[in-house]
Formats: C-alpha cells, structure tokens, sequence
C-alpha cells in the first residue's frame, strides 16, 4: 500500500451525488424526446442515453466531485454494467443503455461520486495479469506489489535450473485478497511445467496437459502441517497463506478456488497461523505499513474505504515488518528467502531491521528492491547457512 499521496480530495458535492445522477441518468428517452445532456461536455442534446454520452457525463460528474482517473473509472463501471470489455465501449459508442442498464450505472456512479473505491464496486481487480475478487474486508492490490512476486519467482527460477524439480514449500503472511499466493504459486507451476506440457502443438499429438490441482484448504495448523508434509514429501509446490481477518481468509480461499490452485489458507495473527516446527523455503508478506502520520493524510478513497488494519503499521510504520523479521529466521530454511514489502521510505530503517546486532548473524545478501515507479517496496534477505 503507497502512502505518498495526501488527502488531495475533498467534500464537494458528494451529499448531493445520488439525486445529482437520478436527475442526470433518468432513463432512455423515445427518439427526438429532449434529454437531460452531459454536465460537463456543454450543452444539452436530444436522444437517449449512447455509451458515447455516458461516457463523457459520468467523466465530468466524477470530475466535479476530484474522483482520481475520472474517465477511467467511467470506461470501468459502464463496461461492468453492460458486460463487456473496456475497448467494446470504442467499439460500439452509439449503442444505447435499456432501463435496468441505466438503473444499475445510476447506483455505481453515485457510490463512486462518494469516492467509494471502483474496485468494490465491480468487485474485481487485477493483478499479475488475473482478476482477483476484492471485498471491503481486506487492501486492494496493487501493481507496486507485483515487485515482489516477480522477484519471488525469480528466485524459484534460479533454484529449479540449480536443483530441478524439487519440493518448495512457501509462506505468505496477511495474504489479503490472496492475490500474492495465487500469482506465486501459479508462476512457479509454470516454471516448473516441462516444456513440452500445458500447450496443443500446431501438428501432430496433443501435448499431456497438467491436470489443475484439487483444491486443500485446512484449519487447524496441526492437521494442515501434516497435509502440507505429505505434499512436500512428493515433491509439489506447497503453499501456506495466513490472515487475521476471518473474512479475508475466505477471500483468498474463494480466489484460490477461482484460479484452479491449491493453498493451504489459515487464519491466525501471523506466526500464531503455524504449528511447531514448520518451516520454508520462501515466507513473504504485503504487511501494514502506513505510519500514523501517513494514515492521517490519505485519500479518503482509502481511508474511509479500506480496513485500517490492513492500512495502519504504527507510529513508524514498521510494526509489523518487525514482528515478521522477529520470527523469520527461526521459520526459514538455510538459504531461502524473505520478501518483505514496506512503505517508500522505509528502505534504510528495514535494511537494518535484518542487518543489525539482533538479526545480521540470520542473513546475508541484504537488499532493498524499487518498484516500476523507482521507489523502496521490497526488503530482500537471505537466510545464512544454504
């Protein structure tokens, strides 16, 4: 979660947001009947309501209320209304919404005007290249995260051309939506994959095509270890996510079970998630880190929307990046990994989190990794003695 951007928007019109669009989107007129026009595309004009003219209205209104990407956000709710892909409003700019369609974007466009994520409102996001379910329980994700599953997979990369095929076994603390999970394990399924697999030749025999996996959730640590063994034992990528919320952890099960993967999916406040003795070989974490500073000057997109406690890492923001570093070594194999993503200007202090007197003799290879936008994400250690 980026915490650079300040509390930019403010009230406006919001109050007024819902009868402002029932008053606007009234339905769509018989031909030559006059129709309320876009506010914000100049002045009124005859005929229904055409993808064309919502587009340019909903934009303005969203505008007139500072909803960031206006017009993005526009192409995103009549596309979820209609049932179709973003470039299909291009595509067809003329064609014309029935009552219930209107009806349906009337709601959304209100709620978006009281800066109501669009994410919750179509309840989906992307993510690595997949759409995740998202629910006001837990963080939206976010492309800086994507930093992490890459580097995470890039690590798996090199370790199968080293080892080949062997078992891994992954921990991913305040999962969320699940989304980090569900990318790494799909990725490393994917490296893993013989090269001849999962594909249909242009000519000849069908190429074997990997059956997806069956889909093993477990509740209690005890009995998920032992599920979790058994699989490591013959050779599969095992994949442990934990969350404290109870809903997330349905979330990220549902999207698991969406995207065709198995992951073992607790609830539990981070290493409480895990029985005595458990160990990997990757443990990696998106967890709070908005200093209480920060938190105070976010988009109120965020603040007033997303769960503080998926938001909020204390007075420095490093709560919880330090209770994760606390319990790390003892969880991790000689030689595996820790990803760590952390606030933009948390790169010095995290560093040292794993570099000092307390938990240097740990790891070695200490590093920082800048996301797409040139910022400190990613704390990156690995663990002495592989």
């Amino acid at each position: 979660m980026d915490a650079r951007s300040g509390a930019g928007s403010t009230q406006g019109n919001v109050e007024a947001a819902g009868k402002s669009v029932a008053t606007k989107l009234e339905g769509p007129k018989s031909e030559g009947a006059k129709s309320d026009g876009p506010k914000s595309d100049g002045p009124k004009s005859d005929g229904p309501w055409t993808v064309r003219k919502l587009l340019g209205w909903i934009a303005g209104f969203l505008k007139d209320r500072e909803v960031d990407s206006p017009r993005h956000v526009a192409e995103v709710l009549l596309a979820d209304v209609l049932k179709v892909e973003r470039l299909k409003l291009y595509m067809e700019p003329d064609r014309e919404l029935a009552g219930d369609e209107l009806a349906a974007l009337r709601a959304l466009v209100a709620r978006a005007g009281r800066h109501e994520p669009v994410q919750f409102l179509v309840g989906r996001w992307t993510f690595f290249g997949r759409d995740f379910k998202v629910a006001p329980c837990t963080l939206i994700p976010r492309p800086c995260t994507e930093t992490l599953v890459e580097r995470a997979l890039e690590w798996y990369r090199a370790r199968h051309a080293e080892r080949g095929a062997g078992a891994v076994r992954v921990l991913d603390l305040c999962t969320g939506t699940g989304c980090i999970a569900v990318s790494i394990t799909l990725g490393m399924k994917a490296i893993a994959r013989p090269s001849n697999a999962g594909c249909k030749p242009l000519r000849g025999e069908r190429a074997a095509v990997d059956a997806l996996p069956t889909i093993s959730i477990g509740e209690e640590p005890a009995a998920a270890a032992a599920a979790v063994t058994a699989e490591t034992a013959a050779g599969d990528i095992s994949v442990v996510a934990t969350d404290v919320v109870r809903e997330a952890v349905e979330l990220a099960r549902d999207n698991a079970r969406q995207l065709g993967v198995a992951i073992d999916v607790r609830a539990g406040d981070l290493w409480d998630a895990l029985a005595h003795g458990e160990r990997f070989d990757l443990i990696v974490s998106n967890p709070p880190y908005v200093t209480d500073a920060e938190y105070a000057a976010l988009d109120r997109n965020v603040r007033e929307y997303e769960p503080a406690s998926a938001l909020r890492g204390g007075a420095d923001g490093l709560d919880f990046v330090r209770r994760i570093v606390d319990g790390a070594a003892e969880r991790i194999a000689p030689g595996g990994m820790l990803l760590i993503e952390i606030g933009w200007k948390h790169g010095d202090a995290a560093r040292a989190l794993v570099s000092g007197a307390v938990h240097g003799k740990n790891w070695e290879q200490v590093d920082v990794l800048k996301d797409g936008d040139g910022i400190d994400r990613v704390l990156v250690a690995v663990r002495r003695g592989g």
